[in-house]
């Protein structure tokens, strides 16, 4: 007990909390060693911390004392105002100007309490020491019991598949263009009617699919698409939480359609922001993905503040933009690059590629001829709802769609295509919360063998890979009732 009283054990134990913390509430989507360098990084941080505070307190546990309060909110920023947000009681706090001022006058009161309060030192670190030590050990405890009692078993019901009835094996191409709007929306809400990028597709014997978006979220559109069935219904749909976001994930990495497809002798090419059947996704690097070790880091102050606010500190501080401001860009770019690359190369196996570009997803980063936006012009996301801005960048993503398109053909005219939209714009400036245009989204296939089987006048998205499978790999599917569902985090 003496030793809790004299040695600042916490200000590693602060750190191991943080990550022990992370990986439970994250299992699953973290690996160790993504949890291992963040945590060198943060005590070597909390050390340096200490060693200035040292500087003019001349004691070292009274220095370890000022650095754990600092370092406390300083890492569970990110919990912290999240607890304050969905806290109704606490509304008042929630702006940072308003948090940031309270914890700075809660640090400068600790630092008056210890300086005055010297006879406190040793039993607040005793008691900080002890508490870390018992949370510690309740994280790890919980680490093995999620390990020891996992289920590998399906997210979803795996729809039946008939491999005998397979006659033929052509390379298939899904081509997700995040966030793509239907021509009705196009129409109604742009007055843009989309002629050059239709004709250019049914020159290339495309045919327009009448479908629509079950969900108006990414991670639930390509979850109920790949597994051709509605989401499970464990989330309530109007505070949709990061966890339920990570559930999808689950679900799209482990889908029922590339089972399918492996059991046909098919090759899986994942060029998408997702992991898929274990294959990494494009970057790790991008934010969307919830994933990794931007999980654990992403409530960490300066990270959090970046995210947040970064767009706008960067004119005050021009080096401190987001800097996945323009990971949608690169990762698009990488994208289809891999594209290109897949089918230039000579394969042994039937291909299916699925290739997601986070376009014409906002931010709008080019106008219509490809010119690069200004920064300050897209910067934020009210600047999302300009349709001027969005139109244009539609136009610049037709252009790289229709080339991507030629190249695929001209190389693999035998191959199947599907060109769409996840779901449809949602940046309306409106509070009506269930926009119908929200869920009309592109639809393009191209089935060389021209059987396209017949389908209803208007038929949603977890219908699409088992109308592909009926009408090309003569399966026998039946098909789901059809419905949208309007959901916010």
């Amino acid at each position: 007990m003496k030793l809790f009283r004299k040695i600042p054990f916490f200000l590693f134990l602060l750190a191991l909390f943080f990550c022990l913390h992370g990986s439970v509430e994250n299992f699953g989507f973290i690996r160790f060693t993504e949890v291992l360098y963040p945590g060198m990084y943060i005590v070597t941080g909390i050390l340096l911390l200490t060693g200035f505070i040292f500087l003019f307190t001349r004691n070292l546990l009274h220095a370890s004392l000022i650095a754990f309060f600092i370092s406390l909110w300083y890492l569970f920023f990110g919990a912290l105002h999240d607890y304050v947000k969905s806290t109704a009681a606490l509304a008042l706090l929630k702006a940072y100007p308003v948090i940031i001022t309270v914890l700075l006058l809660l640090t400068f009161a600790w630092i008056l309490l210890l300086k005055f309060k010297k006879s406190l030192h040793g039993r607040l670190a005793a008691y900080i020491n002890i508490l870390l030590l018992i949370y510690c050990l309740l994280d790890i405890f919980m680490l093995l019991k999620i390990q020891l009692t996992k289920s590998d078993e399906p997210f979803a019901d795996t729809v039946k598949f008939n491999k005998a009835a397979v006659t033929q094996k052509p390379d298939v191409y899904l081509l997700v263009f995040d966030g793509y709007p239907g021509p009705k929306s196009l129409k109604d809400s742009f007055n843009f009617t989309n002629d050059s990028l239709k004709q250019h597709l049914t020159a290339n014997a495309f045919k327009e699919l009448p479908v629509f978006a079950n969900y108006d979220l990414t991670y639930f559109c390509m979850a109920s698409m790949f597994n051709m069935q509605y989401v499970k219904k464990d989330f309530e749909d109007l505070h949709i939480t990061q966890r339920d976001f990570q559930k999808r994930g689950v679900e799209i990495n482990r889908a029922a359609i590339f089972p399918i497809f492996i059991s046909m002798g098919y090759q899986v090419n994942n060029f998408s922001i997702f992991e898929i059947d274990d294959l990494p996704p494009v970057s790790d690097k991008n934010s969307f993905l919830l994933a990794h070790s931007i999980l654990l880091t992403d409530k960490i102050f300066h990270k959090r503040l970046k995210r947040d606010l970064g767009n706008h500190l960067a004119r005050i501080i021009p080096f401190w933009k987001n800097n996945d401001f323009y990971q949608h860009d690169a990762d698009n770019k990488r994208t289809e690059a891999l594209l290109i690359q897949s089918f230039t190369e000579k394969k042994q196996s039937p291909q299916f590629v699925y290739a997601h570009f986070m376009m014409p997803h906002g931010p709008y980063y080019f106008d219509s001829l490809g010119n690069k936006n200004p920064y300050e012009k897209i910067m934020n996301y009210t600047m999302w709802q300009d349709k001027t801005l969005f139109l244009a960048y539609l136009k610049y993503v037709n252009k790289r769609m229709m080339n991507m398109v030629d190249s695929i053909v001209r190389h693999n005219p035998g191959a199947i295509i599907l060109v769409m939209g996840d779901h449809g714009f949602r940046s309306f400036n409106s509070r009506q919360p269930d926009q119908p245009l929200r869920f009309d989204n592109l639809c393009m296939a191209r089935f060389p063998n021209g059987n396209y089987a017949a389908m209803k006048d208007k038929w949603s998205n977890v219908n699409l890979f088992r109308y592909l499978f009926n009408s090309q790999f003569g399966q026998s599917m039946p098909y789901l009732a059809d419905s949208s569902f309007t959901l916010r985090y």
